[in-house]
């Protein structure tokens, strides 16, 4: 082996030692027991996603984990269960993103599901709050899912029914600052004003629709490629 091949080996077993390194999977993580709460005599759940699905966290210490996960957006817990263990935890370790591959949302149309934290406060959220992320670059373009319950009694009853109902809002994150949003081809020309010409073409050309996740998440996409 000549040197200028050995050099290429040497090279190339130093870039994934420290690729493995950036992205260690650790099995050591923390969990503490998380006593779900009872909701049977409440109409829906406060999930998500109602099922455990394989997903991967990512801490903010930059170690990584491939795990069960459930999350719950009524008290904002993600919950975790690992293999061969019904027992189900909330993290001890801050977490500051998860994906959950192929994880259907109702109202959203994204495939490709990434939720993270560690975002400028705002309306009563917390550094912890998870967002969903649809699109990303110049501009974040974050969506917030919560659920609330919905007391109701029908006329002439005496029994109250409670229901979880499901909110969210959009938010942009720039310049390390958290606005509400509201996408329309007005808001969006005005956070893009400095390309606001190819933007509004590039909508006008792809027939964008406002209300689709996944039409968003590549509007995003061009206009940081800008």
């Amino acid at each position: 082996m000549n040197k200028y091949l050995f050099g290429l080996l040497v090279m190339s077993l130093l870039f994934t030692g420290s690729t493995l390194r950036a992205q260690t999977y650790r099995e050591d993580y923390r969990g503490r027991p998380f006593m779900e709460q009872s909701y049977t005599d409440i109409q829906g759940n406060p999930f998500l996603n109602e099922s455990w699905l394989m997903g991967t966290v990512t801490f903010v210490n930059g170690q990584a984990a491939n795990v069960n996960l459930k999350y719950n957006i009524y008290t904002d817990e993600l919950l975790f269960r690992k293999q061969n263990d019904s027992t189900v935890q909330a993290f001890v370790d801050p977490v500051k993103s998860f994906s959950i591959p192929y994880l259907l949302i109702e109202g959203s149309d994204l495939v490709n599901n990434l939720f993270r934290s560690q975002f400028p406060v705002i309306d009563g959220h917390t550094m912890n709050t998870f967002y969903q992320v649809i699109g990303e670059g110049k501009i974040t373009l974050l969506r917030y899912y919560k659920k609330k319950l919905l007391s109701s009694k029908e006329f002439n009853s005496a029994t109250t029914t409670q229901t979880f109902m499901a909110e969210n809002a959009y938010y942009l994150f720039s310049n390390n600052q958290m606005t509400r949003f509201k996408p329309s081809q007005k808001t969006i020309l005005a956070a893009m004003s400095d390309k606001a010409d190819k933007v509004q073409e590039y909508i006008k050309t792809n027939k964008v629709d406002f209300k689709s996740d996944a039409a968003l998440a590549k509007l995003f996409s061009y206009y940081s490629s800008l």
